[in-house]
């Protein structure tokens, strides 16, 4: 019976299923819990999460694919690891990031020359934004409803939206959903893309290898242009 119930259920609805069921739900779900961690975890993120640093293949595909008088809108920018690496392809920031430990992290490390606006709330709160880019990477986790954030940024980006996911532990963890007391998992950038087709968002998906200090892992880069 368990696979019968998984088999019906769409993209969205696995994400928002495993969104709630997750063995982290206080940290997705209690804004105080995420603060909480940001702020013991944002002084030590570079090193502790260096995708950003490692992605050089990946940094390398984004800026072929932008122009520099774009400006471009990056959603959870953390303590800035993408946003100083892209900058200089550039000509406009805004980053959207809810974290004060990360906000402070990130003006502590800015050292670049573009303009940045920051808007201090979650993407699900963001209000009358545009931008020529839109870009996210591993910053989807806490949006229970998919399907409307994705919607959200394909209307907000007028030229194009890339996001970035890590794939496998232990970098990443895969959504994880339990029916009849089976257990289901499915990888975040492959639900991602199930929910674009899911909303007939035509979109590219191309995995880069990672080599990181702890090992070799794997990112995809999903990207679209809007119509």
């Amino acid at each position: 019976m368990g696979h019968g119930a998984i088999a019906s259920l769409s993209a969205s609805q696995f994400w928002a299923l495993a969104h709630q069921q997750s063995n982290q739900a206080s940290r997705q779900t209690d804004d105080k819990t995420e603060e909480a961690f940001w702020r013991d975890y944002a002084p030590d993120y570079d090193q502790k999460s260096p995708l950003a640093a490692c992605a050089t293949e990946l940094i390398e595909h984004v800026c072929a694919l932008i122009d520099p008088a774009w400006h471009m809108l990056e959603i959870g920018a953390g303590p800035g690891a993408f946003t100083r690496r892209l900058a200089p392809k550039l000509a406009n920031i805004t980053i959207v990031e809810p974290s004060a430990a990360m906000r402070a992290e990130f003006e502590r490390l800015w050292d670049g020359h573009n303009r940045i606006e920051t808007l201090a709330c979650k993407w699900e709160e963001v209000e009358d934004a545009e931008a020529d880019f839109v870009f996210g990477a591993n910053a989807f986790y806490r949006m229970p409803d998919i399907a409307t954030a994705l919607l959200k940024m394909n209307a907000v980006a007028r030229h194009r939206v890339a996001l970035v996911q890590t794939i496998g532990r232990p970098h990443a963890n895969p959504l994880t959903v339990q029916i009849d007391g089976q257990t289901f998992e499915r990888e975040r950038a492959d639900v991602l893309c199930g929910v674009l087709r899911q909303l007939d968002i035509k979109h590219s998906r191309r995995d880069f290898k990672i080599i990181r200090p702890d090992g070799a892992s794997f990112a995809a880069f999903i990207d679209w242009v809007p119509e």
